[in-house]
């Protein structure tokens, strides 16, 4: 079997989901992690048997061996080592949100279309039974044609704190961190409809407690 050798970049909270992930996969081989805190990627890497640890990820990208990254950084440090990756010869997954801002998603797509090198966003949701039943019956419609379509998510975790409520590393707020999904599954189910209008609210009625506004947002599309 061919083993794929791959790489982390980020190695905070949610690196450790993939990490885990990973390790459990049948030829897949973590070969090296990164994270710019002195001392993290290496911490982490003797945590699961990682071979090279960096606090630069350019280096990382210089391992011929790795075919593959996983960019795990918070959402304004996205488009830099995944554009990096597509040109270095690596195939890309990214955390979700891809990117907080239109431009460097753009250039993320840009660059994977430059150098042939798939670029996936990691919307588990896409992948859930209860999606793909309903992609299924929507495609062989048994239910007819879709005009209206709602979603709804919670966050049963808790306030988020850390790089999730800090503008500078966020970027964006509680659509980019859980609305994601919702917004995904609503376009992929429709099959991509065109957006008409957008229009949103912003309030903060539960939590209060050292948090951004939680944002409401609401779209009609044809």
């Amino acid at each position: 079997m061919e083993v794929i050798g791959v790489g982390v970049i980020g190695a905070g909270g949610i690196a450790q989901v993939h990490l885990q992930t990973l390790s459990n996969m049948s030829g897949v081989r973590i070969l090296a992690v990164t994270d710019v805190l002195p001392g993290r990627a290496k911490e982490i890497a003797e945590r699961w048997g990682v071979p090279h640890a960096f606090e630069d990820y350019r280096e990382l990208l210089q391992l011929d061996e790795i075919q593959a990254v996983h960019v795990c950084t918070y959402n304004q440090a996205h488009r830099a080592p995944s554009v990096d990756a597509l040109h270095a010869g690596k195939h890309v997954m990214v955390e979700k949100p891809m990117a907080a801002t239109l431009e460097d998603a753009t250039e993320m797509v840009r660059a994977a279309k430059q150098t042939g090198k798939m670029l996936m966003c990691a919307i588990k949701s896409r992948y859930s039974a209860n999606v793909v039943a309903a992609k299924r019956l929507i495609s062989e419609g048994t239910l007819g044609e879709i005009y209206y379509a709602e979603t709804v998510l919670d966050r049963r975790r808790g306030i988020p704190g850390g790089t999730f409520v800090r503008q500078a590393s966020a970027g964006l707020g509680a659509v980019a961190d859980l609305g994601v999904y919702c917004l995904d599954t609503a376009l992929y189910l429709m099959g991509h409809p065109t957006p008409q209008t957008v229009s949103g609210i912003t309030t903060n009625v539960i939590g209060k407690t050292h948090q951004p506004p939680a944002i409401g947002w609401k779209m009609e599309a044809r």
